[in-house]
């Protein structure tokens, strides 16, 4: 099955005009489960600096700032791309901290961050859509290997 994805990957994707769109929307995939998860499950392990908590968002920011300097001069296309997905993600999981410049991460306010999310993994999903011949092999490789 793997060399089945890698064979897809190279046939459809690789070089091509969607490869970041679809990387980005992954990265933004597996980060959004990831800190959702985390933050869940772990909800004491917080960042501090000098005893103050650094919110997710502030990684976000830099890593979209970071992916953002590496576009002007069209370098590292696909990192970038991941690295745009993964700082989109964080931004967007406390949305609701920006809006309301307080942490309501768990309160009904919190819910705005929710709907900000899923707005994000809409625009993305769309945009990776593109990358349709490879989406309805790699369906049809997993249907295969059931």
């Amino acid at each position: 099955m793997r060399s089945a994805i890698r064979q897809a990957y190279r046939r459809h994707l690789r070089g091509g005009r969607t490869e970041a769109s679809l990387l980005a929307t992954v990265s933004y995939f597996v980060t959004l489960v990831v800190v959702r998860l985390y933050t869940t499950w772990v909800p004491a392990a917080d960042v501090t600096i000098g005893g103050t908590h650094i919110h997710h968002a502030v990684f976000g920011i830099i890593a979209l700032l970071v992916a953002g300097v590496l576009s002007l001069d069209e370098v590292h296309r696909l990192p970038r791309s991941i690295l745009f997905g993964v700082g989109a993600a964080l931004v967007l999981n406390e949305f609701a901290l920006i809006v309301f410049l307080k942490n309501v991460y768990w309160l009904p306010q919190g819910s705005l961050s929710i709907f900000a999310l899923l707005v994000g993994l809409i625009a993305l999903g769309v945009n990776a859509w593109r990358s349709g011949a490879f989406i309805r092999e790699m369906a049809d490789v997993v249907r295969r290997s059931q």
